[in-house]
């Protein structure tokens, strides 16, 4: 062999391999690859959340409208039955439609959902009952830790922990309602009566707690879902002479209990927090309030200065929203709020899907959610 061939092996094993500059020019060109798909990415991951979203809502929505088909074209609204010690939510009230007949079967409807005794004939108390998760009652983008709440009218939990169950009974104390994302608008709140003309003050007869002790008389400013408070009123589909392709059905409101204020949490967790979210809990069912523009003033602590109708915050803190005070009694204080960017999702009374921008006025939400309000309002698409 020739020096000359010596010479080229030596020079091409010299060549094999790379300069650190060429290292670095490489990581540099696959680190801007990375810093330009990633968006890409959780662009498209958010896409196929809001998609789980919107089916969600479309299968609740399915599941009222076969209840209300099934029992005469009535509602499966929120109530406590005869005005007895049960609470009903309208979860509760459709279990067999969203494929949860068993457990619709296991729960004593004549107990109320917190209720630890043993009914009749069960092996479970509701309390332990209600721990169940309903994947169909998430929405995918809840960025929430614990989805479970407990109940007010008892003494609730100190801390962010979950109650362990063991057979019948709970063997440590916590929270325990697992959580809904999606609940009906009941009416909306007295308090932007006078808000820029957004409803006719005839439309009220006080506040929500008054609400509660009423006779239940139809009223002008309730929602598809409103309440039955004491066992006098059948909530019926007749009542929506709006259309029902122009009444909400069902809102997100999503993080309950949690409170949030612009995607991100407020104050700490359970001193401050939202009113509702279990969706064995009627007080899940939130009257429409508006906020300001950061969400932290809302509902009964600034009731006309509302300026935002969506997307600002989930709901009133229970540090300003006294529970069983006189303004509120022991309603819900939510309102509708997701962790989708700039939108929040709804299911209308004829089943479509809508999707709201947060930039929705306060007036013409509120006649979304008002069945008989005859409001001349356009319903955004």
């Amino acid at each position: 062999m020739s020096i000359l061939s010596f010479a080229s092996l030596r020079s091409a094993a010299k060549r094999q391999g790379f300069t650190l500059v060429e290292l670095l020019v490489v990581i540099a060109i696959i680190g801007t690859l990375v810093g330009l798909l990633l968006p890409a990415v959780q662009s498209a991951r958010e896409a196929a959340r809001r998609s789980a979203c919107t089916n969600n809502l479309k299968q609740n929505g399915l599941s009222i409208l076969n209840w209300s088909s099934a029992n005469g074209n009535t509602i499966p609204h929120s109530s406590r039955p005869n005005n007895g010690n049960a609470r009903l939510s309208w979860v509760t009230r459709t279990l067999p439609f969203l494929e949860e007949q068993q457990l619709y079967n296991r729960y004593d409807r004549s107990k109320n959902w917190s209720d630890t005794a043993l009914g009749t004939g069960q092996t479970v108390p509701n309390a332990i009952l209600v721990m169940t998760r309903i994947k169909a009652l998430e929405c995918p983008s809840d960025s929430s830790n614990l989805q479970f709440d407990a109940d007010p009218a008892g003494t609730y939990p100190s801390t962010e922990t979950q109650a362990v169950a063991s057979g019948a009974s709970f063997t440590t104390t916590g929270l325990f309602a697992a959580t809904t994302d999606y609940s009906p608008t009941t009416f909306v709140d007295s308090g932007l009566v006078g808000n820029n003309s957004i409803v006719a003050a005839s439309a009220w007869t006080g506040t929500q707690s008054a609400r509660q002790s009423a006779t239940g008389a139809v009223q002008q400013g309730d929602g598809f879902m409103a309440k039955d408070y004491n066992g006098t009123v059948i909530q019926k589909v007749a009542f929506c002479t709006d259309g029902l392709s122009k009444t909400i059905l069902l809102a997100e409101s999503a993080g309950r209990p949690y409170k949030y204020n612009r995607g991100k949490l407020s104050g700490s967790f359970p001193t401050n927090r939202v009113n509702g979210g279990g969706w064995c809990r009627p007080a899940s069912d939130f009257a429409f309030k508006g906020s300001k523009e950061d969400g932290t003033s809302v509902g009964t602590s600034a009731p006309n200065s509302a300026t935002t109708a969506v997307g600002a915050t989930n709901g009133e803190d229970i540090a300003t929203f006294t529970y069983n005070g006189a303004s509120s009694g022991t309603e819900g204080s939510g309102d509708p709020y997701s962790f989708h960017p700039g939108i929040v999702n709804v299911v209308m009374a004829d089943g479509g899907v809508k999707t709201i921008s947060d930039s929705v006025s306060l007036s013409v939400f509120a006649a979304m959610v008002t069945r008989a309000g005859a409001e001349n309002a356009t319903i955004p698409d």
